[in-house]
C-alpha cells in the first residue's frame, strides 16, 4: 500500500461518527484531513512517518535566509541574490540532528548503515510589510510558514553597502518588529475569520476568543496561556504566532569569530527589546551566514575545523549560544554540542529546534540478529507522545498489526554492554506491551508474529 492509502486503512479502526472526524471518511486519505480531528486522530497522526516536523525560516528581504538555508543544508540548493524577493518557491531540506549515541549504537549492533533523525527546514518567500493584506509575496509567504511546526526568524545586523536593504538602513529591532507585527495581524484575521463560522464551537470556539485577546492586546498566541487541550482544538489553523520562535541574528564574520561574547551581549539586548514576542518560550542565538555558507564549501571534516582555528572560533559555550525561558531557571543546554565545528548553525539549530518543540529520540535497530540488522535508525517525537505500538507502525505497518511485545533498554545502558544479547542477559531489557510510552534515549526492539 502506499503510505497513504496504509494510514487511512490504520485509522478507519477508530470510530468517532459524534465529532464527524473528517480522518474516517474512506474517500479522503489522512494527509489531507486536515480540519476536525478528534484527539485520537491527531495522536495516531503525530506517529505516523506523514507528520514530520517542520521548521519555517523567516524574515525580511536580504537578511540571509537563503544563505543560511545553504549552510544548514552543507550545500548549495537555494538561489541567494543580492536583490528583494530572490526566493519565491520555498525551498525545503532535511537536516540531521546532532546526536551522540546513534554512530555507537550502530556499531554496537554491527548494522550496514545508521538514519538520523531529520527535521526539515524550510526557506520561506521574504516577508514585507502589509505581507498580512497580501502584499509582496504575502499570501505565499504565510502559507508556507503556517505548515511548519516552529519559525527561525532572522535579523540582519550586519552592516554591507553591497547588499541592499529593503528599507534601506540597518535596524535589526525595527525589522523584527515589522515581521512580527504581520504575524499577529495574519492571525488576528484568520482567527476572527474562523470565529464567524456556524461551525466554530465548544472548545476551539473558546481558545480562539482568548487568542484574539491576546493578539488584540499585541502578544502573541503563545501567550496566551491556552491549555495543551486547547492548543490541540485550534491546532489545524496553523496560528502563526503559536508557533515557538528561534532569532537568527545574522552577524558579520568578524563579530561572530573575534567578537563573539559581545556580539552576544548587544543580541541578548535586541532579543530583550523586540515587540510582538514571547520571551518567556522564544530563543535566540549568533549566526554568521556568510561564513558558514563559505565553510560549507569546503572539503572535509578537517578543512573546515583548521579553517575556523585560522580565523580565531572557539569551542561553543551553551550560555552563550542560546537564550532560555526568562523564569530564573537559566539558559537551556544545547546537548552534545562540544566540537569547534559545534559552532555552526547546521548543528546548533536543529538541537535547538529540538528542544523548543519538546522532541525526544528513541532508536530502533539493536536487538535484531545480525544477519537481518541493516539499519539503526534514530526516531523523533513529542515528549510522551509516542507508544511502542506507533514506533511500530513507523518500521512497517505488518510489525504493528502482528506487535507482541516491545523489548526496551536506554542507550546509555545498552552501550554499556558489548551486544544487546549482553544486556538481556545481564537483566537490562524489558518487556512492554502496546501502550508503553517511548523515553527519551529508550532502544526497542519490537517482537511481532
Amino acid at each position: 500500500h502506499s503510505p497513504s492509502l496504509r494510514h487511512r486503512h490504520r485509522h478507519r479502526r477508530h470510530r468517532c461518527r459524534r465529532h464527524r472526524c473528517r480522518c474516517h471518511r474512506r474517500h479522503l486519505p489522512m494527509k489531507l484531513s486536515v480540519r476536525r480531528r478528534c484527539a485520537t486522530c491527531l495522536l495516531l497522526y503525530a506517529q505516523c512517518s506523514l507528520a514530520k516536523t517542520r521548521v519555517g525560516i523567516i524574515g525580511l528581504p536580504n537578511v540571509g535566509k537563503s544563505t543560511l538555508f545553504n549552510a544548514l543544508a552543507q550545500k548549495s540548493l537555494a538561489q541567494a541574490e543580492n536583490f528583494p524577493f530572490c526566493t519565491i518557491e520555498p525551498n525545503v531540506a532535511p537536516i540531521a540532528v546532532p546526536d551522540i549515541h546513534l554512530a555507537r549504537l550502530g556499531a554496537l549492533a554491527k548494522s550496514e548503515r545508521t538514519v538520523p533523525a531529520m527535521i526539515e527546514w524550510v526557506d520561506v518567500a521574504g516577508l514585507v510589510r502589509g505581507a498580512s493584506r497580501g502584499e509582496g509575496l504575502g499570501n505565499r509567504f504565510l502559507a508556507a510558514a503556517r505548515e511548519c511546526d516552529a519559525l527561525c526568524h532572522v535579523v540582519r545586523t550586519f552592516e554591507d553597502t553591497d547588499i541592499i536593504h529593503v528599507d534601506g538602513r540597518i535596524d535589526p529591532g525595527e525589522d523584527a518588529e515589522v515581521v512580527n507585527l504581520e504575524l499577529v495581524l495574519a492571525d488576528l484575521a484568520h482567527a476572527e475569520r474562523r470565529l464567524e463560522k456556524t461551525t466554530c464551537r465548544g472548545e476551539e470556539q473558546a481558545a480562539l476568543e482568548a487568542v484574539v485577546a491576546s493578539l488584540h492586546a499585541g502578544q502573541p498566541a503563545r501567550a496566551a496561556g491556552l491549555s495543551a487541550a486547547a492548543q490541540l482544538a485550534v491546532k489545524s489553523m496553523g496560528l502563526l504566532t503559536l508557533k515557538p520562535v528561534i532569532y537568527a541574528f545574522n552577524v558579520d564574520e568578524v563579530d561572530l569569530a573575534l567578537n563573539g561574547r559581545a556580539s552576544h551581549d548587544e543580541a541578548g539586548r535586541l532579543f530583550s527589546g523586540i515587540k510582538y514576542h514571547e520571551p518567556a518560550t522564544d530563543m535566540f542565538m549568533l549566526v554568521s551566514a556568510r561564513l558558514e555558507a563559505h565553510v560549507a564549501q569546503l572539503e572535509g571534516r578537517q578543512a573546515q575545523l583548521a579553517y575556523l582555528a585560522e580565523i580565531g572560533m572557539e569551542p561553543p559555550e551553551p550560555s552563550v549560544r542560546t537564550m532560555g525561558p526568562a523564569d530564573g531557571h537559566g539558559p537551556l543546554s544545547v546537548g552534545p554540542l562540544t566540537g569547534l565545528d559545534d559552532t555552526l548553525s547546521h548543528r546548533v539549530l536543529p538541537t535547538l529546534a529540538r528542544q523548543l518543540l519538546g522532541l525526544e529520540l528513541g532508536y530502533t535497530g539493536p536487538g535484531v540478529p545480525s544477519e537481518r540488522s541493516r539499519t539503526t535508525r534514530a526516531h523523533l517525537y513529542p515528549r510522551g507522545g509516542l507508544t511502542a505500538g506507533g514506533l511500530a507502525g513507523r518500521i512497517h505497518g505488518d510489525i504493528q498489526r502482528g506487535f507482541l511485545h516491545a523489548e526496551v533498554v536506554p542507550s546509555a545502558t545498552l552501550l554499556g554492554h558489548a551486544s544487546f544479547s549482553a544486556a538481556k542477559e545481564a537483566g537490562c531489557v524489558r518487556n512492554e506491551g502496546r501502550q508503553y510510552i517511548i523515553s527519551e534515549g529508550d532502544v526497542v526492539h519490537v517482537k511481532w508474529k
